[in-house]
């Protein structure tokens, strides 16, 4: 004869208390999200493929969101209030094109000088002048750009990575880097993988 123990015998055994503690921290934990910022270039006209690229992201699971040139000083300031607060999410993550390659740099050194940290910025040709130094708390920088654009650069305190891609192998020109498949597919593999998904 097998014996069996009692439904009861068994629930006895389980450790309720801790079952009970962990699914009430699971009720009253703010869920934790990545930040992917995605800024257009002037006058959002011709970085379209910002928009893809969110629209990909997202549908991939990704918390991201695309900017027009100048929106992020607000997106900026939101963070660090919420940092404050301890309602950040990581990892943050911010791509530009054209001029919002040049405002990438201003938006992550804003996040780092209010003690937040910046895990990744990529620029795609950032365009019209020449983008300002990365500071300190920035993780990564990556530049694809055609060989006569802007040179990202590292300023005082940054200890990060950076590292520029020449495009000019995948036949793209300035306005078109942001729509060409392969840097997308390079983007959003970079994003991915920073953000574990």
């Amino acid at each position: 004869m097998v014996y069996e123990m009692h439904p009861i015998n068994k629930l006895r055994k389980l450790n309720i208390p801790a079952i009970l503690l962990a699914l009430a921290w699971l009720i009253t934990s703010p869920v934790v999200a990545e930040e992917v910022y995605l800024i257009r270039g002037y006058g959002d006209v011709f970085s379209a493929g910002m928009n893809q690229m969110t629209s990909r992201l997202k549908k991939s699971g990704v918390k991201a969101s695309v900017l027009s040139s100048g929106q992020w000083r607000g997106i900026a300031r939101d963070i660090i209030r919420r940092k404050k607060d301890g309602k950040v999410s990581h990892p943050i993550v911010i791509v530009g094109h054209s001029l919002g390659g040049v405002e990438a740099p201003l938006f992550a050194n804003t996040l780092a000088k209010g003690g937040v940290k910046v895990a990744l910025v990529i620029g795609l040709d950032p365009g019209f002048k020449e983008p300002a130094p990365f500071g300190p708390n920035i993780k990564q920088v990556i530049n694809y750009k055609i060989p006569s654009g802007q040179n990202y650069r590292r300023g005082r305190g940054f200890k990060g990575s950076l590292v520029t891609i020449d495009v000019s192998k995948y036949g793209v020109d300035h306005v078109g880097i942001d729509k060409n498949q392969k840097v997308q597919h390079q983007v959003m593999s970079r994003i991915r993988r920073k953000v574990r998904k």
